[in-house]
């Protein structure tokens, strides 16, 4: 269901307007936006960018130097292809509006000498927003999705979306991390970095994007690229993986479950000691998630897992300073979609209001693809003496 800031009744979406004309944005007053018109951006992106991150690192190989490596002032990487994908993603949102808030990770100062043309594909955006329309609308699903591979030959339908997705700009805010896991990328471990966009509108996540550059086992890329992107939100009434028919759905747990069948929870690698691991345990021995949990690299791939479930992943704990808000933007708004919990260790909402410099999440993260789980998770983080070792 559409939240009350685009909701639309059913009649309204199915006549959204179908034009065979050239494809355009639609043109609004600088102080509105559409929605929908940012999450096709949003998503179609995620394929340039993908190969601008992709070209780098076939250029330069698993060598970190060479890929220009090198630490920020806060201690965390960035490489070349940190710069380029951001520039790519911020030339595409302001394709759509030229004064909606972009919250990067990359400063916009060094992002500018990085500017390349070829942002967007028309194809992939044309097609982008037609496979959204399908979603909105829901109307009956085709046999082959615009994005998917088996849709490459056939032509795709300009769109152009309702004024019900328009919003005042002054209340959206784009939340972005153009190459999470930079320093796995450095390293040539490729499976975990991810592109992750986030679309918040009055501080609530409703559309995110997570791109998979070097392609993700199981799910299939969009077109002929390497490039898979799952996406969705409130927007969009779930979560897809670009191309595919079928919704990804969230599998309940089981609170009588076996040993093995329990809930598993996901860390990262330089975490496997301290309050992070320890909690995990506790959560264990209280019968709530298996007792060892599971490594992880990259804040995008931490949540991926979650709302795949493929090993019964379901809780990122991490009650600390260490993501800031580009890390969980784009999460947030899926894990919300699927009936998940994101917030900080004493049970807050994230706030995406704060600017760039303050984008610290200092009270930590706390994602679930369960809300109960969750909300289980903080009241015995509340309960114990944790807070204080996560310090």
């Amino acid at each position: 269901m559409l939240p009350p800031f685009f909701a639309s009744t059913a009649a309204s979406l199915i006549a959204l307007s179908i034009s065979r004309s050239s494809f355009a944005f639609s043109t609004i007053a600088m102080t509105k936006v559409n929605l929908l018109d940012l999450a096709s951006a949003a998503v179609a992106c995620t394929v340039t960018a993908s190969h601008s991150i992709c070209k780098i690192s076939a250029h330069h190989g698993d060598n970190g130097d060479s890929k220009n490596t090198r630490l920020k002032p806060d201690g965390s990487f960035v490489t070349d292809a940190d710069f380029k994908a951001q520039g790519v993603i911020v030339q595409a949102i302001r394709s759509v509006s030229t004064n909606v808030r972009i919250v990067g990770e990359e400063s916009e100062e060094e992002m500018a000498s990085h500017i390349e043309e070829g942002f967007l594909d028309d194809d992939i955006l044309a097609r982008t927003r037609e496979e959204l329309y399908l979603r909105v609308s829901q109307q009956e699903s085709p046999d082959q999705f615009p994005l998917s591979a088996a849709s490459l030959n056939k032509a795709s339908r300009p769109i152009t979306f309702p004024v019900d997705s328009e919003v005042d700009v002054s209340r959206v805010s784009i939340i972005v991390d153009p190459l999470d896991g930079t320093k796995s990328y450095a390293n040539g471990d490729y499976d975990c970095v991810s592109i992750l966009i986030g679309i918040v509108v009055d501080n609530v996540p409703v559309f995110g994007v997570v791109g998979k550059p070097f392609s993700y086992t199981g799910l299939s890329p969009i077109l002929k690229t390497s490039c898979v992107t799952i996406y969705g939100g409130s927007l969009c009434n779930g979560v897809f993986v670009a191309g595919q028919s079928e919704p990804i759905k969230r599998t309940p747990l089981n609170a009588d479950a076996a040993l093995i069948d329990l809930p598993r929870a996901v860390i990262s690698t330089s975490r496997s000691e301290g309050v992070v691991h320890d909690f995990c345990i506790h959560l264990g021995e209280k019968g709530l998630v298996y007792p060892e949990p599971m490594m992880c690299s990259g804040a995008g791939e931490k949540s991926l897992r979650l709302i795949l479930q493929r090993r019964n992943e379901a809780l990122w704990f991490f009650p600390k300073a260490g993501t800031s808000l580009w890390d969980v933007a784009a999460p947030d708004a899926l894990l919300r979609a699927l009936g998940g919990r994101m917030s900080d260790k004493f049970g807050n909402d994230m706030d995406y209001s704060k600017p760039r410099e303050e984008a610290e999440n200092t009270d930590g993260v706390v994602a679930c693809i369960d809300a109960e789980l969750h909300a289980k998770c903080i009241q015995l983080f509340r309960e114990g003496d944790w807070d204080g070792r996560s310090l």
